[in-house]
């Protein structure tokens, strides 16, 4: 997992794991693995709560699911379409998000404006960031891209230890497109051609556990 030097530094953040119940989702994962994912939030303008786990330093894995009773932003509609622990987003952070819009742009990718987030933990910490995702002509399967704020501090060092990432691979129609699109960011990962689909190899208390297979 490269950087480049032709623009900010790029690593990856976290994966996005949906599921239509989010207390379901938390105890199929610690069923799986024997670590509990604690309680993160909710996303006020989303219409989803989620439950995080760290996978080391800087990374984690965020289990997604709509408030009972809440309309989903259309951006993570996929969230309630799922029974079991799936796959759906990855993120790739950035040191400068507003300058790696810009050069993705450049690139002939099409892209969502710039857009601020937040949640409010159970703490009432609130976490700050900014963010965008790939536009609709952009490869299947593109991840999206975020700035944590300063002075947010980061999910993975205050979620639950215990799992730590092997691997993990991305499966795009567009395989050619997708790759051209990590070339372009700085960024390496394993890209095959085939329907979307996101694996994630976790070491975990309970052995090797793959998400999306």
């Amino acid at each position: 997992m490269s950087t480049t030097p032709r623009g900010p530094r790029v690593w990856l953040d976290h994966f996005v794991v949906a599921i239509d119940d989010l207390d379901v989702g938390r105890s199929e994962f610690e069923a799986l693995t024997g670590v509990g994912a604690v309680y993160g939030g909710e996303h006020p303008t989303l219409g989803t709560h989620n439950a995080l786990v760290s996978l080391g330093p800087d990374r984690y894995l965020e289990i997604l699911s709509p408030r009972p009773g809440d309309a989903v932003h259309p951006m993570f509609g996929e969230a309630g379409g799922h029974s079991s622990l799936t796959p759906i987003l990855w993120a790739l952070a950035t040191s400068d998000v507003s300058e790696l819009h810009r050069i993705v742009g450049e690139a002939g990718f099409d892209s969502t404006a710039l857009s601020p987030g937040s949640r409010v933990t159970v703490d009432d910490e609130i976490l700050r960031w900014t963010m965008f995702m790939m536009g609709e002509g952009s490869p299947a399967n593109a991840p999206f891209f975020i700035e944590w704020d300063s002075a947010t501090r980061h999910p993975s060092t205050s979620s639950p230890e215990g799992c730590s990432l092997e691997a993990f691979e991305v499966s795009s129609a567009d395989r050619g497109s997708l790759e051209r699109l990590l070339h372009t960011v700085g960024f390496e990962a394993r890209v095959v051609a085939g329907p979307t689909r996101t694996l994630i190899s976790l070491a975990t208390p309970r052995g090797p556990v793959t998400l999306g297979g």
